[in-house]
């Protein structure tokens, strides 16, 4: 995508305009101090009403606040995904998730702009010098999960209904954990995203939720990492979990998996411990049903009573929403 640049004109009348409105109010009791997922804080002066998106992942829990009209701009990337782009009906696109178009953000009179901690935006810079505040909140990780949708609910002045769905996702993390902690084995579980050979590593959304499941996660780097078939053929998992985009063909899916070059002699596949997982479950708020998924996977006894269905059904139940509560794993659990 062409680089933009924003003319120092325009940066400067900005800087003057929020100067001056500073000085007027001087007013800063209704400040909200907002935690990024990387723990840094953004202070905003007010909530927003007009949000760029370039992280789909929080623009969900927008969508599941009821606040999804104040979204004016999302990343082409969340424009692709149809699934995505109807939940936003007052949003145009404003460039790529990693360099979106700071004019056109300008244009938009936006409040804020959300983006991912992990992976900030190349014109970061340009953007807080045009006063375009940006917040930074992941919503991919369990271990800042609750927080960062509390996070979101302050942002939108919707912190009470923010609440119940941190709670509710603490709820079945939590009964995850509570069965699992009394276990003193784990087995081992390769994890690869929906690119083939990335696998997932212990610090990445996908092996925090292995964790939390009880297994032990073969890639003990931190964050993703393209692997090879040897290492994992050497590594010989008790369980291979393979993220998709959809389950359209899971079976010519999980057939290429299964085939690869020395994978008839892995564990996983050799006692049919193989599975698909629909992406979409493993980050956002919905993701304590993937813990659910992987947890069903790793100690099937323990959690004969629980399923990813219900759990996602009392998700749609509680919140009003309708995400598809099938299809969510192949085979099925």
């Amino acid at each position: 995508m062409k680089k933009v640049f924003v003319t120092l004109g325009v940066i400067l009348t900005l800087i003057c305009i929020v100067f001056a409105a500073g000085c007027v109010s001087g007013d800063t009791s209704n400040n909200l101090t907002i935690t990024n997922s990387d723990g840094t804080t953004v202070t905003l002066n007010h909530t927003a009403e007009r949000i760029v998106l370039l992280n789909s992942n929080a623009g969900e829990i927008l969508y599941l606040l009821g606040d999804a009209d104040k979204v004016v701009g999302i990343s082409q990337s969340i424009a692709n995904n149809a699934e995505q782009a109807k939940m936003y009906p007052n949003a145009v696109v404003v460039g790529a998730w990693n360099e979106p178009d700071v004019e056109y953000l300008i244009s938009l009179d936006a409040d804020l702009v959300i983006g991912y901690a992990t992976s900030k935006p190349k014109n970061a810079e340009v953007l807080a010098s045009a006063g375009i505040p940006i917040v930074y909140i992941d919503c991919t990780k369990p271990e800042t999960m609750a927080q960062d949708i509390m996070e979101i609910g302050k942002i939108s002045g919707n912190t009470e209904k923010a609440q119940q769905i941190a709670d509710y996702y603490d709820e079945v993390i939590t009964e995850v954990e509570s069965r699992v902690n009394p276990i003193s084995w784990a087995r081992t579980v390769y994890a690869e995203s929906y690119t083939a050979y990335w696998g997932q590593g212990t610090d990445t959304g996908m092996g925090q939720l292995i964790t939390i499941a009880g297994g032990q996660n073969i890639l003990t780097d931190a964050g993703s990492k393209k692997i090879s078939d040897e290492w994992v053929v050497s590594s010989s998992p008790q369980i291979i979990v393979k993220l998709v985009n959809n389950m359209n063909d899971p079976e010519a899916a999980y057939d290429e998996l299964v085939s690869r070059t020395g994978f008839n002699t892995i564990s996983a596949v050799e006692n049919d411990q193989v599975w698909l997982l629909r992406n979409d479950l493993t980050y956002g708020p919905r993701s304590c049903a993937a813990a659910v998924a992987l947890a069903k996977m790793i100690h099937p006894d323990v959690f004969k009573d629980m399923s990813v269905e219900s759990v996602l059904t009392e998700f749609n139940t509680r919140f009003g929403t309708d995400f598809d509560v099938t299809g969510l794993t192949y085979p099925e659990l």
